[in-house]
């Protein structure tokens, strides 16, 4: 059975960071395209005579309002991104999906760990929403997010987040920086690489539930990091974010 393909039409776009963008997209129909925070959508454009696809994270909750909104890194001689980023307000593109396994479960988590490289913290700006409804559903639940990019610069959706946590005392939000120091004015952002932020919780694997999203590196990394601190493959959701320039 084919893939339904969707018409999308770009009302705007905005820098997050020096490479990354910030991309809204309407639907040309009136058909409601529905999803569940935390999945992706597939554009799919014709590069040098050839059909291609990228894959990118839904940044905004599911309103029913025909509106998603993603994220994208700059990457050089990338037709996918050479693609979006020449893209005018108007323009029309390909969508399929939604995809993918990164969604929130119905279980009953004490404390949620979201961890992510780069636009892999995307879908867990979706989910805030969701999140927010459950803490104030279950006071004994709290949310960590961890962050980890190069530099303070490339943190996205970092606002976002911040202002969530100061809102929300149960929610805790870390930016880790591989390629600079800590700031002692900014107490969230830390130096390291981001899975050193495990080292910061008291893990329980009785009542956490991982999330881990971005850098294939990463995710290997932290993932064994969990397993041998005694977390279960079904503790853990995982999805990789793999770059390609062709």
């Amino acid at each position: 059975m084919p893939t339904e393909m969707f018409q999308f039409q770009l009302e705007s776009t905005r820098m997050l960071s020096p490479k990354a963008k910030h991309f809204v997209f309407t639907h040309t129909s009136e058909t409601i395209f529905d999803y569940l925070p935390g999945q992706f959508i597939t554009i799919h454009f014709e590069h040098q005579g050839k059909m291609i696809r990228r894959s990118y994270s839904i940044a905004n909750a599911p309103q029913k309002n025909n509106r998603i909104e993603f994220a994208a890194t700059y990457v050089e001689s990338g037709p996918g991104t050479e693609y979006l980023f020449n893209l005018n307000e108007g323009d029309k593109v390909q969508i399929t999906g939604p995809f993918g396994r990164l969604i929130l479960k119905e279980n009953n988590p004490r404390r949620y760990i979201l961890v992510a490289t780069s636009t892999g913290v995307t879908p867990y700006r979706s989910m805030i929403p969701t999140l927010q409804d459950r803490l104030d559903a279950d006071p004994d639940l709290s949310v960590v997010i961890f962050e980890g990019v190069q530099t303070q610069q490339d943190l996205l959706y970092d606002q976002d987040f911040l202002a969530w946590a100061a809102q929300s005392p149960r929610v805790t939000f870390r930016a880790f920086l591989s390629r600079q120091s800590g700031d002692p004015t900014q107490p969230h952002i830390r130096h390291g690489y981001v899975q050193q932020g495990f080292s910061e919780l008291k893990l329980n694997v009785d009542e956490d539930y991982v999330y881990l999203c971005g850098n294939p590196a990463m995710i290997d990394d932290a993932f064994e990091m969990l397993k041998d601190q005694g977390f279960s493959t079904q503790q853990i959701v995982r999805e990789k974010y793999i770059s390609s320039t062709k």
